[in-house]
């Protein structure tokens, strides 16, 4: 008698029938695992923003005030109106609120010193990455930038509002402002003003402090939208009146909405102690979303820049 040898494994037409359902389940997968990856990214950037809130609300609790978005500090000091490079900003007076203290120790020590050089240039601002400033979801907040003075210094992705007028990258408005154009005050924080709660007739829960921005790659001009890209709008300013409307239509590429029209050379986002309006600011004078605009990399007022959230000064 003879026995036939019985053989057991899988044909060929069931292997490609298991890849293909192994490749169909990891294909349902992965998407499911990236949106989870970045719904917790994005929790994380809503939490740092709702930390500064509560970071301004617990200066205003020690100081009277909310914080200015730039002003002098002991060696620290401007050398003209409308230079900034000797200035110090919002983002380092609130460090102490967010237990980076030894940060601001090594920086009041510093300006104890009497250097009175430009902040970038300082020890206390190397190779220091402040994570509350930073946003997960922005690819570009994990880098470091290396321009000024090759200073390997973090990013920043928060961002403060200056108000609603295109004056803000002044101490004040022209001596020739109207009155209109003299609105520049109503931003909480502004620079060298001190503003108390009191300033905000609406509320503190109507009105806005810190929003999300996209960090740039340096002093080059970036032309992505999201890659920190600012737009130089000349209509911005036609010498007379200052309005906030030809942002929205001449400040991305007619051809292309993910580019700016003009790349303009700024530091938005770049350096985390950097307080000057066009890198540190935004302006409610246009909807959340579009594209930062100045009207010249000399005096780059502002329009736009709000990102996709942003949180009142009351972070309940």
């Amino acid at each position: 008698m003879t026995h036939s040898k019985q053989r057991h494994g899988f044909t060929l037409v069931e292997l490609l029938v298991v890849i293909a359902i192994i490749g169909i389940l990891i294909g349902l997968l992965l998407p499911a695992v990236q949106a989870a990856r970045e719904a917790a990214r994005r929790m994380q950037c809503t939490n740092n923003l709702k930390q500064m809130a509560l970071a301004v609300q617990n200066y205003h609790d020690v100081n009277g005030t909310c914080p200015p978005l730039c002003a002098p500090y002991k060696a620290y000091t401007r050398v003209y109106p409308g230079s900034l490079n000797y200035i110090t900003g919002v983002r380092i007076f609130l460090l102490p609120f967010i237990e980076q203290t030894p940060v601001y120790t090594a920086f009041d020590a510093d300006a104890d010193s009497g250097s009175n050089k430009a902040v970038w240039d300082q020890e206390w601002t190397r190779n220091v990455r402040i994570p509350t400033y930073l946003c997960p979801s922005d690819g570009n907040s994990k880098e470091t930038s290396n321009n000024f003075s090759n200073v390997p210094t973090g990013h920043a992705n928060v961002m403060f509002c200056v108000g609603d007028a295109l004056w803000a990258n002044q101490y004040h408005a022209p001596n020739n402002a109207s009155a209109t154009e003299k609105i520049y005050s109503r931003g909480m924080i502004f620079p060298e003003t001190w503003h108390p709660y009191s300033f905000a007739t609406d509320g503190t829960s109507n009105t806005a402090c810190v929003s999300e921005g996209w960090c740039g790659p340096g002093s080059t001009a970036a032309t992505l939208v999201k890659g920190g890209g600012v737009a130089v709008v000349g209509a911005l300013y036609d010498g007379t009146n200052a309005k906030p409307g030809p942002c929205i239509t001449d400040g991305y590429n007619p051809n292309d909405r993910t580019v700016v029209s003009q790349g303009a050379d700024t530091w938005r986002g770049t350096f985390w102690a950097d307080c000057r309006v066009a890198n540190a600011g935004f302006s409610t004078n246009c909807p959340p979303n579009t594209v930062p605009c100045i009207w010249n990399n000399s005096w780059p007022w502002l329009a736009g820049g709000a990102g996709r959230r942003a949180v009142t000064t009351r972070a309940a």
